[in-house]
């Protein structure tokens, strides 16, 4: 006799009482996330420290798969490498999954990201009025800057300057 595992289907309401784990829900399901390399690792850290010093007393800078609420039903929530929220959308330092959408989502993207996984992604999070979603990509050594209400992105290469968020201006190869 087989016995089938019956798939767990999440709700907004198990938002305090999700299993540990590197995941995002889309949907209501699980998808499970592939750990990242130290490169990756160490491109978050850059772009942690450039808004810190740009930005520290203006917001708040989490790295490390932030929690996002997309939509409570059906339930989606994402994990951004880099997240800046000022300090007008939330006085308070954020706690737990952000409910909120920050000003500036920072991806880096990973040889296990699929082109159809980072346009979804990238979507979502623009459908919650996040005011600009960064791209890093290592692979092709390029920058993708989309901004919400905007058509059209920006396409920069390493070697190309770009506003990372207003009035912070850097060049990708001085953070790789």
């Amino acid at each position: 006799m087989t016995t089938l595992l019956e798939k767990k289907i999440f709700t907004y309401e198990d938002i305090n009482s999700l299993p540990e784990g590197n995941y995002e829900i889309i949907d209501g399901e699980r998808r499970d996330m592939i750990p990242t390399g130290f490169y990756h690792g160490d491109l978050e850290s850059s772009l942690s420290e450039i808004l810190r010093k740009h930005l520290k007393d203006k917001g708040y800078i989490a790295v490390g798969e932030v929690g996002i609420v997309i939509s409570k039903k059906p339930f989606r929530l994402r994990a951004a490498d880099v997240v800046y929220i000022s300090k007008e959308k939330s006085p308070e330092r954020p706690k737990g999954m952000l409910e909120i959408p920050p000003d500036l989502i920072i991806e880096i993207i990973s040889e296990s990201n699929a082109q159809w996984e980072i346009t979804d992604k990238v979507k979502d999070y623009l459908s919650i009025g996040i005011k600009r979603v960064v791209l890093v990509d290592p692979f092709t050594e390029t920058v993708t800057v989309f901004m919400h209400g905007r058509k059209e992105a920006g396409y920069y290469s390493f070697d190309d300057e770009f506003e990372l968020i207003d009035g912070v201006i850097v060049k990708a190869r001085e953070i790789t």
